[in-house]
């Protein structure tokens, strides 16, 4: 039989001994900073039916996520932790005391095109706090994120602040037909990168196939139009449509469609302000008094700018100094459940690979997918192959065998007594017992020093008949002999321990 070449597939990793042990103290550091902001751990399934992950996640969703069929019932891999969060709020804690903070870790799935700033497993850090409404809530959590990337040792970064909810109460002001307005807040990210021209090739989309006279239809009102349309379909003893739509249905559709023929000159407008408020971008010293002259005296919308102004205020409390904050209007995270602020930190570069944690508050999401109520949220996830990623750019990752020690018994008669040194070392230190096919003391030390263990213990018959062991440094080539108890205590004097 032919033999079979097996790799792994493209955009998923396997991680060494060294990486992962990185990634498992980083992960763990990013954990205790949440813990001491309140943030409990849970775990939620690493499968979940698709349908969570579609509803109001954006357009391209569903072409992110690896889907398969069981049962009839379409599921996926979790491709973030929100959506996950929110349904296990939804099924169990509805009642529960409000705020609740949760912590999240774990490996998410998105099919990417594999690159080097994108693939198609990574790991997520996050965190929810669900049910505050305020703006302490949102200082919080971005005070947090600034806490956990201090908290690893990353010091070079800037944090970027937008406002969804802001950009959509403006909008308001242009009387948009519902998903027209949905559709434009999606687009400012593309707006931001890839321009004008682009996005409206993205909204003809929204007209495409209406009768070009449809667009000088005026309707004396939507309700008579909708009747005199349900008339007439019924009339005609259309019934329901292949698809099960009924008259009432299709004068909705068609009436959708005239509400957006006759917006196109207002997308215009609408567009048109859209660019001016994404070049505000800057200092909050800078950006706010400009966005503040940009807003009508409506009062709602004056009360979220004055949130945004109170939550950007409170991140000094935090240690975030305002010369690494940056306003910028044109901050949307390609997320569609976000209602208010949002936030990224990005370090030193202008590639998407700079992201090194982001998050937001999404008010509407948990009543949209179920929830009984309106529950205000916001939260973040950190990108820890990001954070890895530039720890080594900043010369912080310091590979390790994880192993402090390995203990080397000469002969076959050394075996019991180099295994129960091993265990009393292994009470504070990484212990290995050298367990060799074939005796060979220099091939030991060779594999020690090739490993970077900075200590072997050698045990042979002279070791035993003195009730001690010789400890070699690695990293000196120095050797002596102590009593185990001893030499434990050398090892943790020499890796820098109490």
């Amino acid at each position: 039989m032919p033999s079979t070449s097996y790799t792994r597939p493209p955009g998923f990793y396997d991680r060494p001994p060294a990486e992962s042990l990185e990634a498992s103290e980083v992960t763990a550091t990013l954990q205790q900073v949440m813990n001491r902001f309140g943030y409990q751990p849970i775990e939620t399934p690493l499968l979940e039916y698709a349908d969570l992950f579609l509803t109001k996640s954006g357009d391209d969703a569903m072409n992110r996520l690896f889907t398969f069929e069981m049962y009839g019932r379409l599921l996926c891999l979790r491709s973030e932790f929100t959506p996950s969060a929110a349904r296990l709020y939804i099924e169990r804690y509805q009642h529960e005391p409000k705020p609740i903070r949760w912590q999240l870790t774990g490996p998410v799935f998105r099919y990417e095109s594999p690159q080097r700033s994108h693939s198609r497993q990574f790991t997520m850090v996050g965190a929810e706090l669900i049910g505050d409404a305020g703006t302490g809530g949102d200082a919080e959590t971005i005070g947090m994120a600034a806490a956990g990337l201090f908290g690893v040792g990353l010091r070079e970064w800037t944090l970027v602040i937008g406002h969804v909810g802001l950009i959509g109460a403006l909008l308001d002001q242009f009387q948009l037909e519902r998903r027209t307005r949905r559709y434009l807040l999606g687009q400012i990210e593309n707006l931001r990168r890839r321009g004008r021209a682009y996005v409206e090739a993205q909204i003809e989309r929204l007209y495409a196939g209406l009768p070009a006279d449809l667009e000088n239809i005026e309707a004396p009102s939507e309700d008579g139009m909708r009747r005199t349309l349900q008339m007439l379909l019924a009339s005609a003893d259309l019934g329901t449509t292949g698809a099960g739509r009924g008259s009432e249905d299709i004068a909705r559709r068609l009436l959708n469609k005239q509400r957006r023929a006759n917006q196109r000159d207002v997308v215009g407008r609408a567009l048109d302000f859209l660019e001016r408020l994404i070049t505000l971008e800057g200092s909050p010293a800078h950006v706010l008094p400009q966005l503040e002259k940009m807003l009508p005296s409506d009062e709602a919308i004056q009360s979220q700018m004055r949130g945004f102004r109170a939550a950007i205020g409170l991140l000094g409390m935090y240690g975030v100094g305002s010369e690494r904050v940056k306003i910028h209007l044109g901050l949307a995270r390609g997320l569609n459940y976000y209602t208010g602020i949002v936030f990224e930190a990005h370090a030193p570069g202008e590639d998407s690979a700079s992201q090194l944690c982001g998050g937001g508050r999404y008010d509407d999401y948990l009543r949209v997918i179920g929830a009984a109520q309106d529950t205000p949220a916001v939260g973040l996830a950190f990108g820890l192959e990001r954070i890895l990623s530039e720890r080594k750019r900043l010369g912080l990752s310091s590979p390790s065998a994880g192993v402090a020690v390995l203990v080397v018994p000469i002969e076959d008669d050394d075996d019991p007594e180099a295994a129960r040194v091993a265990m009393l070392l292994r009470e504070s230190l990484n212990t290995e017992l050298h367990m060799p096919p074939a005796r060979s003391l220099s091939k030991a030390l060779t594999t020690a020093g090739r490993r970077g263990v900075p200590f072997v213990i050698l045990v042979g018959a002279a070791e035993r008949v003195a009730g001690q062991v010789t400890l070699r440094d690695m990293r000196t080539g120095q050797q002596q002999m102590l009593s185990p108890m001893d030499a434990r205590q050398a090892i943790r004097e020499g890796m820098g321990h109490s």
